[in-house]
């Protein structure tokens, strides 16, 4: 049996304002339990996301698990690319 696909485009591309970019724990402590990518990687990969968001501006909520103990803040790269994002501690 052969099978065949066809590539069709999407009724509308993504813009900045009909959607929005979550980014959760991008903490230093928690890409240690991330094994399918080195952590320099990881942390260099969010941080294109985050700094290509920016400059797209598209809405972005940054959260984190616990940026005040164990897990530590959010990388600073992705935090500086949305200066006026309000911090909640």
């Amino acid at each position: 049996m052969t099978v065949s696909a066809k590539a069709t485009p999407g009724a509308k591309l993504l813009t900045p304002s009909d959607h929005t970019l979550l980014m959760i724990d991008f903490q230093s402590q928690m890409s240690f339990a991330t094994h399918s990518i080195d952590g320099i990687t990881l942390r260099n990969n969010a941080v294109l996301v985050a700094q290509a968001a920016a400059g797209f501006k598209v809405s972005t909520i940054l959260t984190t698990v616990e940026a005040t103990s164990f897990s530590g803040p959010m990388y600073s790269e992705i935090t500086e690319a949305f200066p006026k994002l309000k911090e909640n501690l």
